[in-house]
């Protein structure tokens, strides 16, 4: 018969040892998990951003190209359209004539845009959108193609009344 003696187990050590071993295995993997989901989390804020400046870009682009006059004056002239920010929001609003009543409609609000600048050279309309917490700018240009007039010096830099459009193509005094 044998005796008891002789056969081994795990010590108390090896044990304590194996344990410390996988407890750090797993604060390891819980890491790279957290890690992972803060990855995604700004990747996520970062292409909402980048969507909502391509968004105000593509409304600057399609009205700025039919337009006649540029201002940065709160006197909009019928068949216009304004880009205005204001608190955080990019508002893009055009007035409309329809039996001789004069009309606004909000064509679009873009939220977390955090700053829009103008600057005017030529005939050619640059701008640049910044993102509300300030990660993402998209800069870009567009050619006024009926551009007539427009004050530089005013639409230079941002404020809370960004650009006023006139679409309306001027009336001949011939």
């Amino acid at each position: 018969m044998k005796k008891l003696h002789e056969k081994k187990g795990m010590t108390l050590v090896e044990l304590i040892i194996a344990v410390a071993f996988t407890a750090i295995v797993i604060a390891a993997a819980c890491a790279v998990l957290f890690l992972g989901g803060n990855f995604f989390k700004s990747g996520t804020v970062s292409a909402a951003n980048q969507q909502r400046a391509s968004l105000a870009e593509t409304y600057i682009q399609r009205y700025a190209s039919t337009a006649f006059k540029l201002s940065s004056s709160k006197e909009m002239d019928v068949g216009g359209v304004a880009f205005t920010l204001s608190d955080n929001v990019l508002r893009v609003t055009k007035q409309t004539v329809e039996g001789g009543t004069a009309s606004s409609e909000e064509v679009a609000s873009i939220e977390g845009i955090g700053r829009v600048e103008f600057q005017l050279e030529g005939t050619v309309l640059s701008y640049k959108i910044i993102s509300q917490d300030g990660t993402y700018t998209l800069s870009g240009g567009t050619v006024l193609n009926n551009f007539i007039s427009g004050d530089a010096a005013s639409l230079t830099g941002s404020s809370g009344d960004c650009l006023f459009m006139d679409l309306t193509a001027p009336v001949s005094s011939e």
